[in-house]
């Protein structure tokens, strides 16, 4: 197991998949996220966009890590920790949820 940063994020964890009670609008390279159960809403930038595609229930924080370093052609170590961020905070705020929910 390792743990980026100070999220307890197990690299080796699928992302999980958006809440049930979510739905998403594409605005431009932004994506509008809408939880109808708590009235929340979260703009995501293109980046966040990209991970937030990436949670099916099966891509790991690792392998969503790769992905992402490969398509803004960055180092993977570069942006570990603001994707274990990222996946924290869509987590908490309820827009993803275990895929065995």
């Amino acid at each position: 197991m390792t743990v980026c940063r100070d999220t307890l994020i197990d690299v080796d964890d699928a992302l999980g998949i958006p809440a049930p009670t979510v739905s998403t609008v594409a605005l431009g390279d932004e994506l509008t996220a809408f939880d109808s159960a708590t009235g929340s809403a979260l703009t995501l930038n293109r980046t966040a966009s990209d991970l937030f595609a990436l949670a099916d229930g099966r891509t790991s924080v690792s392998e969503a890590v790769g992905v992402l370093s490969a398509a803004y052609r960055v180092d993977p170590a570069a942006i570990a920790d603001e994707v274990a961020l990222a996946v924290h905070d869509l987590r908490a705020a309820g827009f993803l949820v275990p895929s065995d929910s």
